[in-house]
């Protein structure tokens, strides 16, 4: 079952990305997606399996962002790929049948190379982020609207989302959220949590 809410973690956000995990967690994210572009595998696996045991209590599983041979390394619970991040069915393959995968979407015409083994999408950029300079072009709602709407499968908003949008996501046939700043950068990243869980269930 796909949760509502995905928070992906900082590497560049004050707060350390342990401590984002924790505090996201804690507020209820059952899914905290560890994503660094810049740190070798040998040097962020410790993170990683760090991350998992500080999780572990709260029930939420850790999903490692395009590290593939590092999300099989530590045995991650699940690993998300982005378009450029090589074939999903041979990713499936690789990391096995009980991995969760991921995938990103960012336009419509890219469900029609889905292939079977795939869990879940991560649909956007939806709004521009600064969370990730070089996104694709912002799709807006319609565009997630029309995405969600092809696919058979949990479709989570992804870019610049913020509570706001839990109504406009869900009533078009979204899975649920999945935010960067608006955890990693709030006062309280634990209420912020929070805070968009409740707008998800009241939408």
């Amino acid at each position: 079952m796909i949760p509502p809410l995905c928070f992906i973690t900082d590497a560049s956000a004050p707060a350390s990305v342990i401590v984002q995990a924790r505090a996201a967690a804690q507020g209820g994210a059952q899914w905290i997606q560890l994503r660094d572009k810049s740190t070798p595998d040998a040097d962020l696996a410790p993170l990683a399996r760090t991350l998992m045991e500080a999780l572990s209590p709260f029930g939420a599983k850790l999903i490692v962002n395009d590290r593939v041979n590092l999300a099989i390394a530590i045995g991650a619970p699940g690993v998300h790929v982005g378009q450029g991040d090589g074939d999903a069915a041979r990713i499936r393959q690789r990391v096995g049948p009980d991995m969760i995968l991921g995938l990103s979407i960012e336009t419509a015409a890219q469900l029609d190379a889905v292939p079977a083994g795939v869990d879940y999408l991560g649909v956007g950029p939806v709004y521009a982020t600064g969370s990730k300079p070089d996104h694709a072009a912002p799709i807006g709602l319609d565009g997630f609207a029309a995405i969600a709407g092809r696919s058979s499968l949990p479709c989570l908003a992804i870019g610049g989302i913020t509570a706001r949008d839990a109504v406009p996501i869900k009533t078009c046939g979204g899975a649920g959220l999945a935010v960067v700043s608006a955890i990693s950068r709030a006062e309280d990243m634990t209420a912020a949590t929070r805070t968009l869980i409740q707008a998800w269930r009241t939408a």
